[in-house]
């Protein structure tokens, strides 16, 4: 077990929509995927705003099934009342984790940026030890990750490192001056597994006559809520905003991963409570999203090359609690010989680190179980999801390709 001493932020943040607003009425317990899978989970209501109204400060957070929360965020967007369901379980979590320590695995998925690190750093055996059976079983039996659960691969080359060396090539050419400016926040798993996804979104907004340039940034702390340390996810938080605050007036912060961007937009403000959150939630948008602002002013290269291929969109949970509607589907639309078909089955099931834990996984799996038999029916040539591990869940669960839409973008574009 491991115990933190960290103790940054107390569990009596003022609340937007306090507890006494919810009216029982239930909506959130209906759109639970994790309710609709299994008995042991009493529901959001009970667990968020009818368990607060009993929680003493002083007595041990012992509420049953708590853990099983993961994270997915559809209560909140269901919400009439527009309580803030998640923001009293994470916190009840983070004080039961206070009181009895956290595990080991918890510990380090909740620090994914330091274990990503060492991958990288070690990419190679990283990836052979996290495909070796022998391996996993161990891991599975000392750590407590599943062995079936298929793990991102690492890349010695980051994407940090990458755009740094691009910069300083660059540096000695006469390049045109580009109207606009934004700073990405490309996030832990565009920086240690898939860089490429990184590079093909910077293509694409320099192809939009927009500059990009790449702040120095901490992991954006929704790896550490959801393993019930929302102190560490607060310790990220202030470094992000502090970073992200010096940027200049008019550099917009887009971000290609939806977990990442929802931290920015919404929960370093509302559950971490991060003076000086909402000036940069305010604005951050999601990198289809400002893409579909960048057409509707009338100013995005609609110079597409047509591309025969068939595709199925999936909407991550945290994609829809941005309350932006589904920009990458609006965006493909505009590519000649794009079919595309949307599958709305609800959660994929894996949620973030939520899918990977042993206890977790086959309820995992029967969460996205609609959704794995629809892909399998659809028979496109891959399915979209702008979120990093519903993308994961889709190839494990329905043995189909997956990519983020910005793929399909880059394409289009000529990007090869």
């Amino acid at each position: 077990m491991i115990s933190d001493d960290l103790d940054l932020i107390t569990d009596t943040v003022e609340e937007q929509a306090p507890v006494e607003a919810c009216t029982k009425c239930t909506a959130c317990n209906t759109v639970c995927p994790v309710a609709r899978s299994t008995e042991i989970f009493r529901g959001p209501k009970y667990l968020g705003p009818e368990s607060e109204r009993y929680r003493d400060q002083h007595e041990a957070t012992v509420t049953a099934g708590l853990d099983l929360c993961s994270g997915c965020k559809l209560c909140e967007v269901t919400c009439p009342s527009q309580v803030s369901i998640q923001e009293y379980i994470r916190r009840a979590q983070n004080k039961g984790a206070r009181e009895k320590g956290r595990t080991l695995r918890d510990w380090m998925l909740g620090h994914t940026r330091l274990l990503s690190a060492f991958g990288s750093m070690t990419a190679p055996l990283a990836n052979f030890g996290n495909r070796n059976p022998v391996v996993r079983l161990a891991m599975e039996k000392l750590v407590g990750i599943h062995r079936k659960r298929p793990l991102p691969r690492y890349q010695w080359l980051t994407f940090e490192r990458w755009f740094k060396r691009r910069r300083q090539q660059a540096a000695t050419l006469t390049l045109p001056r580009k109207e606009r400016t934004v700073a990405y926040f490309y996030g832990c798993w565009v920086n240690y597994n898939e860089r490429r996804l990184g590079e093909m979104v910077v293509h694409i907004l320099e192809r939009n006559g927009v500059n990009v340039i790449v702040p120095k940034q901490q992991c954006c702390g929704i790896p550490a809520v959801v393993n019930s340390n929302i102190d560490l996810a607060r310790t990220y938080g202030v470094e992000n905003v502090r970073r992200l605050s010096t940027l200049p007036a008019g550099v917009d912060i887009i971000a290609s991963s939806t977990s990442c961007g929802l931290m920015l937009k919404h929960d370093y403000s509302h559950l971490l409570d991060i003076p000086g959150a909402e000036p940069v939630g305010s604005r951050t948008y999601d990198i289809c999203e400002y893409l579909w602002m960048l057409h509707e002013a009338g100013d995005l290269d609609l110079t597409f090359e047509p591309l025969d291929t068939r595709v199925l969109y999936h909407a991550p949970c945290h994609l829809k609690s941005h309350g932006m509607g589904y920009p990458a589907t609006r965006l493909l639309r505009l590519i000649p010989g794009v079919h595309l078909e949307e599958v709305d089955e609800g959660c994929c099931g894996i949620s973030g680190t939520f899918g990977v834990k042993v206890e977790k996984y086959d309820l995992s799996m029967k969460i996205g179980s609609r959704l794995f038999e629809a892909v399998k029916a659809a028979g496109s040539d891959s399915v979209l999801a702008d979120c990093e591990t519903c993308r994961m869940q889709v190839e494990h669960g329905a043995g189909a390709r997956s990519s983020h839409p910005v793929e399909i973008l880059a394409r289009a574009y000529g990007y090869r």
